[in-house]
């Protein structure tokens, strides 16, 4: 009995432990099943992520299947005036202004600036709608010229500091400032052919054109723009400028020229041709002390013929010139957000007509004394202040104040 009670004990025990490890294998391949899929699971992203990588490296290369958005950019800047002369105010949007740019390759570019001035334009209207640049850039690297590039177009004239970089957080003051805005015919533009070659070793810039001409027989400069809405070009205008920044970081030192073969050539009348020679230092850093300095003077040939509407004898215009000087010191207000805050103080000398008078003209000589705050609410956004005096020889001085908002993206 005992024995057989023996060998029952050991019949279960055996069966016990086969059913044990007949459930562990089940569970082993149970877990090697769940593994196999997760296996699988990823296999097929990986695939499917292999596929998006191939038909975007593809796309890319091909580039005109990513849609011509991924090469078309925009932008633009902004500013509102309020101005108090003399105790008379005013408050006016005075531009608002849109950038396109489209990339076709990397050698070539469209770029365009479409503007509205003083809110509204048409007919009887203050405002007036321009296309103040559109024009085609071309890098010449495919000629072995990497380091040129050319305009065709409609472009800004390269005079002084400010005909091209004129957003409003790049300068001080409300409005941009007197005497580069008649020496330079502030904004300039005009259309043609303008090509600008860089020599980084030396750190120069060199930049050439020849474009349509100011058309004023008169004499007068900042008048003599017709901003290519029914521009002549019988004879064309030539304009160039040389820019180093190697002296000090920061530092431009720039040379401008402008020769007008015939200021005439959309009148009857005798020819007028007029030649402008401008200098510049400009040194603007994010902090600390800034300044600028311009010089530029006109010199025309005036004809020896005063006759119905010849004004270039009869007024001086045969000399124009202009020159200021300008300090400044910004500091931070808001590391976080980005906010500095900016003091300046200018004064500028400008005269369009310091040439010869017939008896009974004076001289229009002006001097100007601008004092301001400027406080940028981001390195692109900015609020204005500023103080001005204004007197105009034979003339009592003029006071005023002006406050004004900017921008730029």
């Amino acid at each position: 009995m005992n024995k057989y009670f023996q060998v029952l004990i050991l019949m279960l025990i055996t069966l016990f432990s086969f059913n044990t490890r007949a459930d562990e294998v089940g569970d082993l391949k149970k877990m090697m099943k769940e593994l196999q899929a997760r296996i699988d699971a990823v296999e097929k992203q990986s695939e499917k992520t292999a596929e998006l990588a191939d038909a975007a490296a593809t796309a890319a290369e091909e580039g005109s299947k990513m849609g011509w958005w991924t090469k078309t950019s925009f932008g633009g800047y902004g500013e509102m005036h309020y101005e108090n002369n003399a105790g008379a105010g005013k408050i006016d949007f005075h531009r608002y202004v849109l950038f396109v740019n489209h990339e076709f390759n990397d050698i070539l570019s469209f770029n365009s600036e479409f503007e509205l001035e003083h809110s509204i334009a048409g007919e009887s209207k203050n405002g007036e709608i321009e296309l103040e640049q559109a024009y085609l850039e071309h890098n010449w690297k495919q000629f072995d010229a990497e380091n040129t590039t050319a305009k065709y177009g409609v472009f800004l004239i390269p005079c002084g500091i400010i005909n091209e970089i004129h957003e409003p957080n790049t300068f001080y003051g409300v409005e941009r400032n007197e005497v580069e805005k008649e020496v330079c015919a502030n904004t300039r533009w005009e259309g043609g052919v303008q090509l600008t070659h860089i020599i980084p070793k030396h750190d120069l810039t060199i930049i050439v054109g020849v474009h349509s001409p100011l058309t004023h027989s008169g004499g007068d400069i900042r008048s003599g723009r017709n901003k290519v809405s029914n521009a002549k070009m019988n004879v064309p205008s030539y304009s160039g400028a040389v820019r180093y920044s190697g002296a000090y970081p920061g530092l431009e030192l720039g040379y401008s020229w402008d020769y007008e073969p015939d200021m005439s050539s959309d009148q009857s009348g005798p020819q007028v041709n007029a030649v402008m020679h401008a200098v510049h230092a400009n040194y603007m850093p994010r902090l600390g002390f800034g300044g600028r300095a311009f010089y530029g003077v006109w010199d025309l040939e005036c004809p020896a013929y005063i006759g119905s509407g010849n004004t270039c004898i009869q007024k001086g215009f045969d000399k124009q010139f202009g020159y200021y000087f300008e300090g400044s010191y910004r500091w931070e207000v808001d590391a976080d957000y980005g906010q500095t805050m900016g003091i300046f103080l200018r004064r500028g000398v400008r005269d369009d007509n310091a040439g010869t008078k017939t008896s009974g003209n004076t001289s229009n000589s002006t001097t100007q004394t601008d004092f301001g705050l400027n406080y940028w609410l981001t390195d692109n956004a900015v609020l204005k202040t500023d103080w001005e005096r204004k007197k105009t020889y034979g003339s009592d001085s003029v006071q005023g104040f002006n406050l004004g908002m900017g921008y730029q993206f």
